[in-house]
């Protein structure tokens, strides 16, 4: 992804993306942890926070706009519509304040519910 000015321009990986808004999720209330895209046959494991960013794929669509999954594990007690609506929001928020990139829009997949 390339950001262009007068000046020459900056290159940021879509790792780093996903860093970010692997970071920024974590920090969301009821959010218990992050899951690997790809589970193995009903196996989920919960990510450490240092490999959060396997919980996050980010596309470019053809506006050059950020289209970013989260695959997330929230906590059972806690309304799932209302940890997803603050996921989305800290997200966009941290991803967008970063990089100065546009988000379009922001999937959250709960893969399960924990205890």
């Amino acid at each position: 992804m390339k950001i262009e000015n007068d000046l020459g321009y900056i290159d940021i990986s879509r790792k780093a993306v996903a860093d970010i808004a692997g970071d920024a999720a974590m920090g969301c209330y009821g959010l218990v942890g992050m899951a690997h895209q790809r589970g193995r046959d009903g196996f989920i494991e919960i990510l450490k926070k240092e490999h959060s960013n396997k919980g996050v794929g980010v596309k470019i669509d053809d506006d050059g706009k950020l289209i970013i999954d989260l695959y997330v594990i929230v906590e059972q007690a806690i309304k799932i519509s209302v940890v997803a609506e603050n996921i989305i929001s800290a997200v966009k928020y941290c991803v967008e304040k970063q990089t100065s990139l546009k988000v379009k829009r922001i999937t959250v997949n709960v893969v399960s519910v924990r205890i």
